[in-house]
């Protein structure tokens, strides 16, 4: 049996016969387990442990893993439509099982040793153990050299000492990947360097609270004389980072289209259905307008965030493809909830449909992993440089 072909119109030319299955079952898997729960879990602000070691059991919590570590061993591509599917169903759902898969567990099976690979990657591969993945800070972002947070090197191993912010479940994490700083390079700006960190090193802090995807634990951690295993060679940290987001990005582009496309599929059926002055709403052209445009945007934004994917499957570099996968996807889902909410008028606007909460939800992926303004700056340095190596091989 096909996943739902309305959702992922590009299936057939780009998935093969397991990884169609594979989505199939996430598709069954979120009706059956997900669907009826969404309302409790978003007035709770917490999704359940249990739902993740049911995830895990099915291969979600480890698309991409190599089967050797007990993941699906999955392409990017369907990795990308999976997130996508989940966010359908749920945006704080897909976002926890894209930042585990994606973050925390792609940063173990890229760049860890292999004994390292061995002990961490199957437990969060099977969702017994859940990961996150810490960059942020009070001080610190996207510019990954202000962090403050040190590791220090002691004769019984390292030690970490700071505070992270909005780290997707990391307050309930079992293994964390956490970036540090570990000294000064020549040019006197910070070395960084990642570590891997065990769930009882972490002080938890607090959930923050959030505008939307609110049932995704949003974390502030305290790390004390954290004892910390160093994570490839010394001060390869940011280079490690700046990889890993490479992926993330695209996965937040796919989180955006989830979301998106369940506004957008809320809107369509409401417009045929809806009647006003003795007609559908359908047949009124601001509400044609409004469905033409998302569904375009969203068409478009699928593209590129399939073009990334599909360029990480052939092990190539996509810094700029997944900036503008990621900031055109998630600026359009924003415009597409929007519209949705718009075209359903005062019942979007309440909360007795989803169509507020998918607009708090698209919101968050214009911010996580890099804002809007980030990926500009991203994708603007990235067009330039390929210019000036243009221009050097002209002159050549």
């Amino acid at each position: 049996m096909q996943p739902s072909s309305s959702r992922h119109p590009f299936l057939i030319d780009l998935l093969d016969e397991r990884e169609l299955a594979f989505l199939k079952q996430a598709e069954e898997f979120c009706a059956a387990e997900v669907d009826l729960n969404v309302e409790k879990w978003e007035k709770e602000e917490l999704l359940p442990r249990e739902i993740f070691s049911k995830a895990g059991k099915i291969g979600l919590m480890g698309t991409t893993a190599p089967e050797i570590y007990g993941g699906a061993e999955l392409r990017c591509v369907a990795h990308v439509l999976i997130v996508k599917e989940l966010s359908y169903h749920f945006g704080a759902f897909g976002l926890d099982v894209a930042a585990h898969n994606t973050l925390c567990l792609g940063h173990i099976l890229e760049f860890c040793s292999e004994d390292q690979r061995r002990r961490v990657a199957p437990k969060l591969a099977s969702g017994e153990w859940l990961g996150a993945w810490a960059l942020t800070e009070p001080a610190a972002g996207s510019d990954i050299g202000g962090l403050e947070t040190t590791a220090v090197e002691t004769p019984d191993g390292w030690e970490i000492t700071g505070r992270k912010m909005f780290i997707t479940q990391g307050r309930r994490a079992d293994m964390l990947v956490v970036m540090a700083r570990t000294g000064t390079v020549e040019n006197g700006k910070k070395e960084i360097s990642a570590f891997l960190v065990a769930k009882d090193q972490v002080e938890p802090v607090r959930k923050i609270p959030t505008f939307g995807v609110k049932a995704s634990e949003t974390s502030e951690l305290a790390f004390k004389k954290s004892k910390a295993e160093l994570i490839g060679e010394k001060g390869r940290g940011q280079e490690q980072a700046l990889a890993v987001l490479d992926r993330g990005r695209i996965g937040v582009a796919a989180v955006s289209l989830g979301i998106a496309t369940a506004a957008l599929d809320a809107a369509r059926h409401y417009a045929l259905h809806r009647k006003q002055f003795g007609h559908k709403i359908a047949d009124f052209e601001a509400i044609q307008w409004m469905v033409a445009e998302s569904t375009m945007e969203l068409e478009a934004a699928e593209l590129l965030m399939l073009r990334a994917a599909a360029m990480q499957d052939r092990g190539l570099r996509t810094t700029k493809e997944s900036a503008m996968a990621k900031l055109f996807a998630s600026e359009a889902a924003t415009r597409i909830c929007n519209r949705a909410m718009q075209v359903h008028g005062g019942s979007g606007y309440s909360r007795d449909l989803p169509l507020e909460r998918y607009l708090r939800d698209a919101k968050f992926c214009e911010i996580g992993e890099g804002t809007s303004e980030i990926q500009h700056l991203v994708i603007a340095r990235n067009v330039f440089r390929e210019t000036e190596e243009e221009e050097g091989q002209h002159e050549r």
